[in-house]
């Protein structure tokens, strides 16, 4: 579930295109990052017009300066994309922190990545440390606008519990929750700081 004052899109990679300035931006940027760049742009769109504000069509969403996109600031967002599918939230409420992440449950496990994890605790029947980077990724997202602060997986203590839930402290930022699940092939972790806390229902 998500609140009401969210918008949220999935697009497969792939779909979408690039406005000129968009074009420009990425440079000599390979054609995967390009697939990946304009996916993005086309699920902010579609996040942000369920909100009612829908960007006008010639508007470029261009990188910020800490590669952020470039919109109104009275606009929230946060971004993923992994495994041929890419996610975005959106709100309109500048109080909003939004952090999202997807990863491919069938992604090769990098060896030595469950203890470059650390420090983290998950229950027993949760073996996959991937859920934990999932999970912490959506929380370097979430702290980010708050913090300004690039951090570290040992920057953040996760503990993963019951009923798809998280729970990080976060080094500058306190206590933070979040949720996860796996889904369409992917495990999908947010985390959201500030606003309303009503819900748009199941």
């Amino acid at each position: 579930m998500l609140p009401a004052d969210i918008g949220c899109a999935v697009v497969r990679i792939g779909q979408g295109g690039l406005l000129p300035a968009e074009e420009a931006a990425l440079g000599r940027a390979v054609a995967s990052r390009r697939a990946e760049f304009a996916s993005g742009r086309l699920a902010l769109r579609q996040a942000i017009a369920q909100l009612g504000r829908a960007l006008p069509p010639d508007r470029p969403i261009l990188p910020g300066p800490d590669r952020r996109p470039d919109l109104p600031p009275d606009l929230s967002v946060s971004l993923s994309h992994a495994g041929g599918l890419c996610i975005a939230l959106a709100s309109d409420r500048p109080d909003r922190h939004l952090g999202v992440d997807i990863e491919p449950v069938d992604a090769p496990t990098p060896e030595g990545l469950a203890d470059s994890l650390r420090p983290y605790r998950m229950m027993p029947q949760l073996l996959d440390p991937l859920i934990v980077f999932c999970a912490k990724e959506a929380l370097f997202k979430r702290q980010f606008p708050q913090t300004g602060a690039m951090l570290d997986f040992a920057d953040i203590a996760l503990v993963l519990g019951q009923q798809g839930r998280f729970a990080g402290c976060v080094r500058g930022a306190g206590l933070m929750r979040g949720k996860w699940c796996r889904s369409m092939g992917h495990y999908l972790a947010i985390s959201l700081g500030g606003g309303t806390v009503r819900s748009r229902g199941n």
